[in-house]
């Protein structure tokens, strides 16, 4: 096999690779005699088939496969042993010929690609002398009382009252349809609705009211936001083609959530730790996991902000002629257009890859197997937690079934590597404490989350 690479610009360059007849006759004879041993054709028993029936049957296939394999397996192992680091994959030259795979007449094969180049520079942004804000964000001691009612929410009962309706109760109503057509009985269901989710106008229709009350309602313009469709969907799904929307209602149920009470088995059911048995306990837990909490929201941010700044300070050139063709290459429904749409997006995610294996190769940072699947183990389990858990489930064999994805494997490791990197930078640079509250903490989520939309 020979190989010439040629510099075709600072950051391309354009590889031949010629496959000689000595490199591939002896894999091509093989791959044939495989075809001669098990091939069934009619008037020749079993492994019998002459080889000059086998090659026009078999042999452009065959050796279209056998010189594609080698080609893939030399450019794989050019690349590597001459250390060429490549943007996307290499890509067919303009300059390459046709290539004819005549079994008849064997000769030299000769393949062009373009290839990308990786570019070279001096990470800057990340040294000792460099001075990063390290957001900390005010903790509010009401927060906890907010997290106990909150807690007493989700764990209270909804329970039947007999009381003056209130605006987070919930409403059975009895509707009967006000004028129905003369060939048909009025039209009668049920409906069960919310106050809060009630407009203006149907609110002061309900509120206040008491159990087996009476009022008149036009159901199109009760609750918020709900058009004809809706209506008929949710409230009148059984209801005749011709129904009309003035009803008469009465107030058949009224349930009211009656909030859990603070004490041992509410504390054991929402943290899951029999050690809380007080408010106090309770108090002091709240405030132990919201100081983690936002002290790592805040981290988070800290992080977001150095690698913004890190793709900004570290301007340096891409092959963008090439790196367009090869994003039009991997979607054949990706057009050009698309390709300039997105393309600025798609500049910003590769500096910060380069700039993330640049650091991870000067201080050896690695994930191994074994913090990938314990990786993928926390957020299975946060999941299910969410729901409550689920007894009895095996998370090893979900792992397992999760790293048999190859996709998902380097999803997780380029997670997995991004959080090593910028811890390892938080470790380097100067982090200078800064107080934000809450509020201004929610403004900058909210701010980051719009400029990744």
């Amino acid at each position: 096999m020979k190989t010439e690479l040629i510099e075709t610009g600072d950051l391309s360059s354009q590889l031949t690779i010629v496959l000689e007849k000595d490199d591939y006759i002896g894999r091509l004879n093989d791959e044939l005699k495989k075809y001669k041993n098990k091939a069934h054709i009619k008037g020749f028993r079993k492994g019998k088939t002459p080889m000059s029936a086998i090659r026009k049957m078999y042999g452009q296939s065959v050796l279209a496969e056998v010189i594609n394999d080698k080609l893939q397996n030399g450019l794989s192992d050019y690349i590597t042993d001459n250390k060429i680091e490549i943007l996307g994959n290499p890509l067919p030259s303009d300059n390459q010929k046709q290539i004819d795979f005549d079994i008849k007449n064997l000769s030299d094969f000769e393949f062009v690609f373009d290839l990308g180049l990786a570019p070279e520079f001096i990470l800057v942004g990340a040294s000792e002398a460099d001075v990063y804000d390290d957001i900390q964000v005010d903790f509010e001691g009401s927060m906890i009382d907010e997290e106990l009612e909150s807690l007493r929410k989700r764990f209270g009962t909804q329970e039947e009252v007999d009381e003056t309706i209130l605006s987070d109760d919930i409403l059975q109503i009895e509707i009967t349809e006000q004028s129905a057509p003369a060939d048909r009985d009025a039209f009668q269901t049920n409906i069960t609705v919310m106050p809060d989710r009630l407009n203006e106008d149907a609110q002061k229709l309900v509120l206040g009211k008491k159990l087996g009350e009476e009022f008149k309602m036009d159901i199109l313009n009760f609750e918020k936001d709900a058009d004809e469709e809706y209506v008929k969907k949710y409230f009148l799904k059984d209801a005749p083609e011709d129904i009309t929307f003035e009803f008469n209602a009465i107030i058949a149920g009224i349930k009211r959530l009656k909030l859990a009470e603070l004490n041992e088995d509410l504390f054991t059911k929402a943290f899951g730790n029999p050690e809380i048995k007080t408010e106090e306990e309770a108090r002091n837990y709240l405030k132990e996991e919201l100081e983690s909490f936002y002290k790592t929201q805040g981290r988070s941010i800290t992080k977001r902000y150095i690698l913004e700044n890190l793709t900004e300070v570290n301007n340096f050139e891409l092959p963008d002629e090439f790196l367009k063709r090869w994003l039009l290459s991997t979607n054949e429904k990706t057009t050009p257009e698309d390709i300039e749409r997105d393309y600025s997006g798609f500049v910003k995610n590769l500096k910060w890859t380069l700039i993330k294996q640049s650091i991870a190769k000067a201080h050896d940072l690695e994930i191994g197997p074994d913090e990938i699947k314990a990786a993928l183990r926390i957020k299975i389990e946060k999941q299910f937690a969410q729901f409550g858990g689920y007894p009895g489930i095996n998370y090893d064999d979900m792992v397992n079934r999760l790293m048999q994805n190859q996709e998902t494997i380097q999803k997780e490791y380029e997670e997995l590597l991004a959080e090593k990197v910028l811890d390892k930078v938080c470790d380097i640079v100067e982090l200078k404490p800064k107080n934000v509250s809450l509020d201004k903490y929610k403004e900058i989520v909210k701010e980051l989350q719009e400029n990744i939309a």
